[in-house]
């Protein structure tokens, strides 16, 4: 009994939807899809909505911006990934950038802390900046 009364109310909630839909189409005066077009119609072209991609900067070795190196290492080789186009400094140093925007970069480390800054600038003028701190001990 209870199925019975359910579906006659779901169907009756169907029915006046329906109807409603049909009744606002009725009093829409746009053309339907099998209404002529006059000729006199101009479509505008639409232009290109989508904003332009991000800059972003992101390291891929090292991953953490505290690193620690022995003595032995004289370089710190930098990979990360940004925006394709983009140029891409490794402390003051161009870096590889492919046409992917992976890049890769050495910068020179002295015994002790030191700071290596990884910039990406794009054609607009934007920077994005991650420094990363390095220390070269026993």
């Amino acid at each position: 009994m209870r199925f019975k009364i359910g579906s006659a109310l779901i169907g009756m909630a169907l029915a006046v939807s329906m109807t409603a839909v049909a009744w606002a189409q009725a009093d829409d005066d746009t053309p339907g899809p099998d209404d002529p077009v006059s000729s006199d119609t101009v479509a505008a072209p639409v232009a290109n909505q989508s904003a332009p991609p991000m800059l972003f900067l992101q390291l891929v070795d090292p991953t953490a911006e505290d690193v620690e190196v022995p003595l032995g290492t004289a370089q710190l080789t930098v990979r990360g990934i940004t925006l394709p186009g983009a140029v891409v400094s490794v402390d003051g140093n161009l870096a590889d950038v492919d046409d992917q925007g992976g890049f890769v970069g050495l910068s020179p480390i002295d015994q002790g802390a030191n700071e290596i800054e990884v910039v990406a600038s794009d054609g607009q003028g934007n920077q994005v900046t991650t420094t990363l701190f390095v220390v070269r001990s026993d």
